[in-house]
């Protein structure tokens, strides 16, 4: 059995979370290429601009969390359709933002939120769930690589517009694009349709005792620190 064959049953839920996570991730690592002329025109400095993102990534990883027990709650689609919305709403605020407040309010909070809903946590969930255990760790790393390569589309695109008609077009272009996670993110909540998988060694099904688990384990902890320095490189600032 070919990979394609043994994928084909739970293959609109992977693709809805692969351009869920290429398409939330690729923009909001793409928004320094606005910063330049963003700063500029409505009267912030640089370091304002880097504070909004660091909220971002404050309530991102602050409200992680929350968003995996949601899930469990609600179900995946309503919180990535949630999410969805946070981050068109997110980007709106940005391309109407006319000082700090409106920076921090769209590309820190709302983003923020929005990431937590729909980054790779959720996604690496959801890609879990309708594949073997034998071809997770495959699907994990096909599905977390369309994270890079929403970067490659987003940033080309921000730029030429930014260039060429303003960094507020620029910005408009990235709501538009932001759009797609909506249907993408309908497609993956097709796994709230399918069980709950036992876990293969025996532990509950909470988040206290999977982290006690995943902890004895040093490559989990190692990949955790690794994260620390992540922002510091995938910014484009």
């Amino acid at each position: 059995m070919n990979l394609l064959t043994a994928l084909r049953p739970g293959l609109p839920i992977l693709i809805g979370a692969a351009l869920m996570l290429s398409v939330s991730m690729g923009l909001r690592q793409s928004l320094g290429v606005f910063m330049p002329a963003l700063t500029k025109d409505i009267g912030i400095s640089v370091s304002e601009f880097t504070l909004a993102i660091a909220v971002q990534n404050l309530a991102w990883g602050f409200l992680q969390p929350f968003a995996g027990a949601m899930a469990v709650r609600i179900g995946y689609r309503p919180l990535m359709m949630t999410g969805a919305l946070l981050y068109i709403l997110g980007m709106t605020l940005l391309c109407l933002a006319q000082g700090l407040l409106g920076v921090i309010l769209g590309a820190g909070l709302a983003i923020g939120a929005a990431m937590a809903c729909n980054g790779s946590a959720i996604a690496m969930a959801v890609a879990s769930r309708p594949v073997s255990p034998a071809l997770r760790s495959t699907v994990l790393g096909i599905v977390s690589a369309a994270g890079s390569l929403g970067a490659l589309m987003a940033a080309p695109i921000g730029q030429l517009l930014s260039q060429d008609y303003g960094w507020r077009v620029g910005v408009g272009g990235f709501v538009i694009m932001a759009l797609v996670i909506l249907p993408a993110a309908w497609y993956a909540g097709r796994v709230d349709a399918l069980p709950v998988p036992p876990s293969p060694h025996g532990e509950k099904n909470n988040a206290l005792d999977m982290a006690r688990f995943a902890l004895k384990h040093p490559p989990f902890a190692v990949m955790t620190l690794a994260y620390f320095v992540c922002g510091m490189q995938s910014g484009f600032f």
